[in-house]
């Protein structure tokens, strides 16, 4: 496909064959197109992008990895450096304020004063993150104070789909927002909803309602999931109710912010982990309420990209890794297989960029799984192959020393056969002689036939040796063996050789040796032996 073209000599081209005007030749009327082999490689190599889309894709939508991509998150999140909050502010109930005004749950009208003095310090809204259920002595108060500055109250839900919901008198004097974080499957709040309905009651969350307001134009998103930065967790501006109390406040402290009010005593109020938190330490509701809004107030909110996003920048990183590994020498392949991890990079920059979550792990780790399987399965293919070679190599070796070791037996056997038939020949041709060369008497004839009869039969029961020994290596050993008792077989043959001689013979073995074989040919065994 690179190559020049160049037109041949006449004297090289085909006489039957002439060049097609759309790139192919023609063969007695046949277009023949030679791009077909581009094509089918050009097919070939969509199948690992595609194979990489579909993983990545399936992975992100069945949220199998993230556990790790969600700590991976967070460690990236923990390296941008902190911002001060400058939008809101936390007045909160804690120890000391407690040993100053007196143990926790406060009456209504010192509730009421504190809201006031807040106020009066220039705050420019107030967000209660107090349940604030019953109806009490003191809620007239507290709602003046409340009415009287834009302000919103906490409602949460009871586990059983209902709202607690600040008191009837209360209600009328503020807004009322939920206050309830989405927590991971690891504990950790990463967001909440921008609105949530309960009992056929739907209330906004307690950062949106506290940033609008301070600034209404900001749109609350129906029921959709926000997942702020938290950015400010550790830089909200944190006064206690005591120095409020006795006005003791710095001046400006509050002045055109967004004033949390809550409870950050130990055993008194709630606690939630963020990804921002200190080694997982919880930090105080309150507070992380006033940094998401201090998010929403500056933008600091992330958005988890859909898995199909995921699954394309797969795909195109898996496509351009398989277009590059074709066109690099073979020790670069690997460095052009390890593209897909580009995706690691590309997805820090945008979180920490854009504000846009992509699951690092499953789009490299699905992305180079697409690229490089197809080679580690080849490579294992190639070993498993270079592994059965070896085994066959082994195993033709073994055959050619056993067929070595067989010819050699053969030729031995030869050796052996041709000595012993010498004797019989060499004694059958002595006797003709004698029987064709001199004149004998009858009884010395009769005599010298019967020798060479032996002689014949002593041949005869070698050659027939020989064929048993020959038929032996022709028998399927499977079909003709069977069990056979060899302490009883022994025992009997040499009984029997016993009965007929001088020699004295004697059996000595464990009853009970049974092999697999032929028992005929153990008589025999036993019988050369003995």
């Amino acid at each position: 496909a690179t190559a020049p073209r160049r037109s041949l000599p006449a004297a090289q081209t085909h006489p039957r064959r002439s060049r097609h005007p759309y790139g192919g030749c023609k063969d007695r009327g046949r277009t023949l197109p030679v791009v077909k082999a581009t094509r089918i490689r050009a097919a070939e190599g969509l199948g690992p992008p595609l194979a990489a889309a579909f993983l990545v894709t399936l992975v992100a939508a069945a949220g199998w990895v993230d556990s790790a991509e969600l700590l991976v998150r967070d460690a990236l999140l923990r390296t941008r450096p902190r911002a001060a909050a400058i939008s809101v502010a936390a007045v909160v109930v804690d120890e000391e304020a407690i040993g100053a005004v007196g143990p926790w749950p406060w009456d209504r009208e010192r509730l009421a004063a504190l809201v006031e003095r807040i106020g009066a310090a220039g705050a420019a809204a107030v967000a209660v993150d107090l349940l604030l259920a019953e109806t009490r002595p003191g809620d007239e108060a507290l709602a003046t104070a409340l009415a009287a500055r834009p302000s919103v109250l906490a409602a949460a839900p009871d586990g059983t789909k209902r709202w607690i919901l600040p008191a009837s008198g209360l209600r009328a004097a503020s807004e009322v927002a939920h206050v309830s974080f989405a927590v991971d499957r690891d504990g950790v709040v990463r967001g909440f909803l921008a609105t949530r309905q309960l009992d056929g009651l739907s209330l906004g969350a307690m950062p949106f309602a506290a940033a609008r307001l301070l600034r209404p134009e900001i749109p609350l998103p129906v029921g959709a999931p926000i997942r702020p930065g938290f950015r400010s967790a550790d830089e909200v501006p944190t006064w206690s109710a005591a120095d409020v109390l006795s006005g003791s406040l710095p001046e400006g402290a509050l002045r055109g912010r967004v004033c949390f009010v809550g409870s950050v005593a130990a055993g008194v109020g709630d606690r939630v982990v963020s990804p921002l938190s200190e080694r997982g330490t919880p930090d105080p509701g309150v507070l992380v309420q006033a940094a998401a809004t201090e998010s929403l107030l500056t933008g600091d909110l992330y958005e988890r990209l859909p898995p199909f996003v995921a699954g394309g920048l797969a795909g195109l990183l898996t496509w351009g890794a398989t277009a590059l590994r074709r066109r690099v020498a073979p020790r670069l392949a690997p460095a052009a297989a390890a593209v897909p991890l580009l995706a690691v990079p590309a997805g820090m920059v945008l979180l920490l960029w854009a504000g846009r979550e992509l699951p690092l792990l499953a789009t490299a780790l699905g992305g180079l799984a697409a690229t490089a399987g197809p080679e580690l399965w080849r490579l294992l293919e190639d070993r498993r192959r270079a592994a059965a070679a070896a085994r066959r190599i082994v195993e033709l070796e073994a055959l050619a020393a056993t067929l070595e070791s067989e010819r050699k037996d053969d030729a031995e056997a030869r050796r052996v056969l041709a000595h012993e038939l010498k004797t019989p020949l060499t004694s059958v041709r002595g006797l003709a002689q004698l029987l064709s060369g001199f004149d004998l008497g009858e009884e010395r004839r009769r005599s010298i036939a019967a020798m060479v009869a032996r002689e014949s039969s002593r041949l005869a029961e070698m050659v027939e040796t020989l064929l048993d020994l020959e038929r032996i290596k022709l028998k399927d050993f499977r079909r003709v063996s069977a069990l056979v008792d060899l302490s009883s077989l022994v025992q009997e043959r040499t009984a029997l050789l016993a009965s007929g001689g001088g020699s004295e013979i004697r059996f000595s073995g464990e009853p009970g040796a049974v092999v697999r074989g032929d028992a005929t040919l153990l008589a025999r065994v036993v019988d050369n032996l003995v």
